[in-house]
């Protein structure tokens, strides 16, 4: 039996460590059903901080959220944090997951917001973007980000935010449209979404707003994303023996372009290959084309969606956008039995008697991309496309090639192609020419 001595100290020890346990940020794990995160919303028991970001789904976006629940596919969990200063209200913040929880919201009430409707969220510049064409890009596709979150379907009086009440008064609004939904009532109660509940270790208002801002910024900012390659690659898992096809790899497992990088703002890169296939694929399946090809993909900041989505639609995934882009592209018709391994080995050999002509730099790489479109999209085409291989004497094909990038590169004084040689209208050019010129040294 414990004398009063000991009692005493496991009274220290005792309170020592309901102090530390106090003291310690404790972050808490669960689920709720969809109905249950809906419910939450609509009670403000779960709420917005001012800083976060408006709503930026699309409608697309949405129904791929609601596809992958049904499909029991996995979803990130959502994260909230709770804030409760001394002196202030206490406040559940959610810190990551507006976009899922406003996504379900929608879907319960069967109304999305129009985005023509509300004013457009305040943008910085983009250096990406520096030509016209870019802006109708943006116009077709509506995807800028508007002023609306959730805070707008709730009423002051929670009593008067059941789904019905709110969906009653959106019905009569224009700046709302129907959403459309497969999601029946089971769907809402035994689909659920898993949560991370985080609850800091001070009541002090600055230590918890310091604590709040390094969290969102770990989770919205500093989080690494995966690079353009990397996101593709993890695409083609869905059909592995694509693997080499999209990696541009010979039967012998080499790189059919001999390790030529490309020079890109000072910066020496693997050339992407998918990027040649996706453009000669499209072309080819509109008909040979030149109109088609990228079409509603001149900015340069989404191009890398169409890379992703021509291996989407091989590997046979959803694409993101415009999705009859590649309709008319049949890779079992034009390559039977997987015929493209034995073009890749021809094409590589190609590459190989031509390489000495490219006029690479001293570290093997192409200083632009005009001379690298004009290299490789003929022979490409030719070789992969058209099945055929370069005539012995290359020489011809040599200097009709390097006058046609003198040509380019000399456009004018001011040599604004070189400024912007990526632009679309540059690019089918490129395409056009680079095609039309090996025609001619072809068998």
């Amino acid at each position: 039996m414990l004398d009063e001595h000991d009692l005493g100290k496991c009274r220290v020890l005792y309170n020592r460590l309901i102090k530390e346990l106090i003291m310690t940020n404790h972050i808490y794990y669960g689920e709720y059903s969809l109905n249950h995160w809906i419910e939450l919303i609509l009670k403000k028991d779960i709420i917005l901080p001012d800083y976060q970001r408006s709503f930026v789904w699309d409608e697309a976006d949405i129904a791929r959220l609601i596809k992958s629940l049904q499909d029991k596919q996995f979803i990130q969990p959502v994260t909230i944090a709770l804030y409760s200063p001394e002196r202030e209200r206490t406040r559940n913040l959610i810190i990551d997951g507006q976009q899922r929880l406003t996504s379900i919201l929608l879907a319960k009430l069967g109304y999305i917001p129009n985005k023509e409707k509300f004013s457009s969220e305040d943008q910085i510049a983009d250096k990406d973007d520096n030509d016209e064409e870019n802006a109708v890009d943006l116009q077709e596709q509506n995807r800028g980000p508007i002023k609306w979150t959730f805070k707008l379907l709730l009423s002051d009086d929670v009593s008067k935010n059941s789904i019905n009440e709110i969906r009653d008064r959106i019905s009569r609004d224009d700046k709302y449209i129907i959403f459309n939904n497969t999601c029946n009532k089971e769907f809402f109660e035994k689909t659920f979404i898993g949560f991370s509940y985080v609850v800091p270790d001070s009541t002090n208002r600055n230590e918890i707003q310091r604590y709040f801002a390094q969290l969102f910024r770990s989770i919205n900012y500093f989080g690494k994303r995966l690079s353009p390659l990397e996101s593709r690659r993890s695409l083609y898992y869905m059909n592995s023996s694509l693997q080499p096809y999209f990696d541009g790899e010979a039967e012998d497992g080499q790189y059919v372009l001999d390790n030529i990088k490309i020079k890109d703002r000072l910066q020496y890169s693997k050339i992407d290959f998918v990027r040649y296939l996706s453009i000669l694929s499209q072309y080819v399946g509109k008909g040979k084309c030149l109109a088609e090809v990228m079409k509603k993909y001149s900015a340069n900041r989404t191009r890398e969606s169409y890379y992703a989505d021509y291996v989407s639609y091989l590997v046979g995934l959803d694409q993101e956008d415009n999705k009859d882009k590649f309709d008319g592209f049949s890779m079992g018709a034009l390559f039977p039995h997987s015929e493209w391994k034995h073009r890749f080995s021809i094409l590589k050999d190609e590459v190989k008697r031509l390489k000495k002509h490219f006029n690479l730099d001293d570290k093997g790489a192409f200083t632009s991309w005009i001379d690298a479109d004009y290299w490789l999209f003929g022979l490409i085409y030719e070789v992969v496309f058209e099945n055929k291989t370069l005539k012995e004497d290359i020489q011809p094909l040599v200097d009709e090639i390097t006058k046609k990038i003198r040509e380019k590169r000399g456009l004018d004084e001011n040599n604004i192609y070189l400024k912007n040689p990526n632009r679309l209208s540059n690019l089918r050019d490129r395409l056009n020419d680079s095609i039309i010129t090996y025609q001619s040294y072809v068998q």
